[in-house]
């Protein structure tokens, strides 16, 4: 537990040393007739970055929407709460209709089992763009129809939409985590404890929740950072198909011509998954007794 502790600020002083370097790499490769590896330039967009966080009231970005300079601060604070609404509603709403279905679909018949797995694998192997599209579709199809438009499915201007991008985010990672969680189950289900609850006349539906997915919860929350970094290149996704001005649209367009901008937001993303990942370990590892070493 005390190596734990002590280990988490190196990983954080590491990891933010890592983001730092790979800030400036937009300006370490350069094509002039054939590829080239500048480090003086590299080097010197480095000490720019470096200049630039002393002081960040100068440090501006573009908007790709109206093309209009601002101040890094308050507009990336403003851009980060917006997807992040988008990206944690979406994210809840994902893992518990897929715990659902992880879980009804382990009550199923053995042969509609396998189905419900065929049908997993075909939507697994659906493009994330197809998937969003699809949606789309179906919304303006429902609008010929009814004359209703139940969602906007186009964000114009300063407009911001959440109902439609959130359900999108929400089903494009459906299927991975409900193979995470059958995978998980399936594992659980091979251990002494599941034989000792049917023996002691529970139920599959009983030992499933109320034992197995138990464990299973544990299990999973060592898998979330995959499926953060999953939803996160999803966002950006969400965030070009439906014009939305967000934060992951922000950070492309600044990517290569705002690096010290760059650097700012992937700490904004960074600082607070770690330190919510942190707190989890450390809780995990003190009141349940789980001493899994979890990778930063």
């Amino acid at each position: 537990m005390k190596k734990q502790i002590l280990w988490l600020p190196v990983q954080f002083i590491l990891t933010c040393l890592g983001l730092f370097l790979f800030s400036g790499a937009g300006s370490l490769l350069m094509y002039d007739h054939e590829l080239i590896i500048h480090i003086a330039k590299y080097l010197h967009t480095l000490e720019l970055i470096l200049k630039d966080l002393l002081d960040p009231g100068n440090i501006f970005i573009r908007l790709e929407a109206d093309g209009k300079d601002y101040p890094i601060f308050p507009m990336l604070l403003k851009l980060f709460g917006y997807s992040f609404v988008l990206l944690m509603s979406a994210f809840l709403i994902a893992v518990v209709c897929a715990a659902l279905l992880s879980y009804l679909s382990m009550l199923l018949p053995r042969r509609a089992h396998r189905f419900f797995l065929k049908i997993l694998d075909l939507l697994d192997s659906l493009p994330d763009v197809l998937i969003v599209v699809i949606l789309q579709l179906f919304i303006i199809w429902l609008f010929k129809k009814t004359g209703i438009l139940f969602f906007d499915i186009y964000a114009l201007g300063e407009e911001r939409i959440y109902v439609l991008p959130i359900i999108c985010l929400a089903v494009m990672p459906i299927a991975f985590l409900v193979k995470n969680f059958l995978f998980q189950l399936r594992e659980e289900g091979d251990k002494p404890y599941v034989e000792y609850s049917f023996s002691k006349g529970f139920s599959k539906a009983y030992t499933l929740w109320v034992h197995l997915f138990r464990n299973v919860w544990i299990s999973f929350y060592y898998h979330m950072k995959p499926i953060f970094l999953l939803m996160l290149s999803n966002l950006l996704i969400i965030e070009i198909l439906f014009n939305i001005n967000g934060f992951m649209t922000a950070m492309l367009s600044v990517a290569v011509r705002e690096p010290s901008a760059f650097f700012i937001g992937m700490l904004m993303i960074y600082i607070p998954f770690f330190i919510l990942f942190s707190l989890g370990q450390l809780f995990l590892t003190k009141y349940i007794g789980i001493h899994e070493e979890v990778e930063a």
